[in-house]
């Protein structure tokens, strides 16, 4: 039987939370972490009375294409729907998919179907009241545009130096990744 929702943050007090992380990529995970992410996710569990799990998935994975093609991904919707957590908290809103689509089907058909929701800690959205959702998906769309637009710029970057540098992109990019 389907768990019914929370309708409001004053409504999960108690529940069971995991937490999410996501870093564009591994090198970031190695060489910053996901500190600040940690640190939002900490702040709700205690703002809104949640238990802390001590479940966790974290995923590197660029752009708008891939975070929710993973076993991670997998992994942590197969707990969701084994009722092991009520509540995903994601620190930023920008860290959790980054494809407006993709978040939509996640939170709906999956965490939500399960009995689960998603507390984006960072705009304090919880992905079942309904007085949010215009700002969830205004939120889960800038997160795709912001995306979109660096992989265009990071694309124009790349061609310029190849044409001042006359090196192939292959080259470029791998010399970029060794000395960054």
């Amino acid at each position: 039987m389907k768990r019914s929702l929370p309708g409001s943050l004053d409504q999960v007090g108690g529940m069971r939370a995991a937490r999410w992380f996501r870093e564009s990529t591994a090198g970031q995970w190695d060489n910053f972490g996901p500190d600040a992410q940690r640190e939002q996710q900490d702040r709700a569990i205690a703002r809104y009375g949640l238990v802390d799990s001590g479940l966790e998935w974290s995923v590197a994975s660029s752009g708008w294409t891939s975070a929710w093609r993973t076993p991670t991904w997998e992994a942590m919707v197969a707990s969701a729907q084994a009722g092991a957590f009520d509540v995903l908290v994601v620190g930023y809103v920008s860290r959790f998919l980054r494809n407006l689509k993709q978040t939509l089907i996640a939170v709906e058909d999956h965490l939500h179907a399960a009995g689960v929701v998603v507390l984006f800690a960072d705009e304090r959205l919880l992905s079942s009241d309904p007085s949010n959702w215009d700002q969830f998906v205004r939120e889960a769309h800038e997160a795709e545009a912001y995306s979109r637009k660096l992989s265009k710029r990071v694309g124009e970057g790349y061609a310029a130096k190849r044409r001042r540098l006359g090196v192939p992109g292959l080259l470029l990019a791998c010399a970029a990744s060794l000395h960054p």
